[in-house]
């Protein structure tokens, strides 16, 4: 491994598992709270060394919710991913499961 700290390495084993630390749920949107949108939604993202998140794309989407959850997920803060004892940047798959609120 070893290099410039700036390669993106696949989330895998031997690495921690990311922990959020801060940010916002997903806010349902007026249109998903109509529709009465649920159901799983799969993004794939880049953790940095600092546990910002970033460059994300949807890998499985949910009407009305997509700019909700890229939102929530850009101001979110986690514990950076480690490798043997170093954090890394890694692309890391979110699912989340977005249930109508009650």
């Amino acid at each position: 491994l070893g290099g410039t700290g700036t390669e993106v390495l696949p989330f895998g084993a031997g690495m921690t598992r990311p922990e959020k630390l801060s940010g916002p749920s997903p806010e349902y949107t007026r249109e998903a709270l109509e529709s009465r949108v649920q159901g799983t939604m799969i993004v794939k993202c880049v953790i940095t060394i600092e546990g910002r998140v970033e460059r994300c794309r949807v890998i499985k989407p949910l009407p009305h919710m997509e700019q909700a959850v890229m939102d929530a997920l850009a101001s979110s803060r986690y514990k950076p991913v480690t490798f043997q004892g170093r954090p890394v940047q890694v692309d890391y798959t979110f699912t989340l499961n977005l249930k109508l609120p009650r």
